[in-house]
């Protein structure tokens, strides 16, 4: 008797969709699970890992100010959202003209996961507050409809960085 068939390998994109999947999933159960009165001390954790993360990789207080919307680009394209990134000698800026968070959400949804925040700004905006915040570093935002424009100040360079 012969053995069936077996299953055909995931292309990259199948596999990238199945983690982002996997991710999206497992952030809406726990938003669910800690409800809005326990996702404050959840956003502040992720904060501190994450700040945490970046002190031990980035030295420059103002290399450190340039690379905290680095990670929320990332995410947002990983998404498909429509981004653009602007530096500035003392800012940088991320536009997100359109948060492809909000269409893989209602895909979500349509698919049975169940969402507690209204929008997933509620999550975002807190967690890059937090993580400025706990890094020194002053940043601005404006949300729109599916949209919204993040500045961060970047510091003077340390004396003596630019020097070989």
């Amino acid at each position: 008797m012969s053995s069936p068939d077996p299953e055909p390998a995931m292309t990259d994109a199948e596999k990238a969709q199945f983690v982002l999947g996997v991710y999206f999933r497992t952030q809406a159960a726990i938003e669910k699970y800690l409800g809005a009165d326990g996702l404050p001390a959840w956003t502040d954790r992720v904060a501190t890992i994450n700040s945490s993360a970046m002190l031990k990789r980035i030295e420059d207080p103002a290399d450190r100010a340039r690379d905290l919307l680095t990670g929320l680009a990332t995410m947002l394209d990983v998404y498909g959202s429509d981004t653009v990134r602007t530096d500035e000698p003392h800012s940088t800026s991320l536009a997100v003209r359109r948060c492809g968070i909000y269409d893989y959400r209602e895909r979500a949804q349509a698919q049975g996961v169940e969402l507690t925040l209204r929008r997933p700004c509620e999550y975002c905006v807190d967690l890059h507050h937090r993580t400025a915040d706990k890094l020194g570093v002053a940043v601005e935002h404006e949300l729109g409809e599916r949209s919204c424009h993040w500045t961060v100040q970047v510091p003077e360079a340390e004396p003596g960085k630019d020097l070989p």
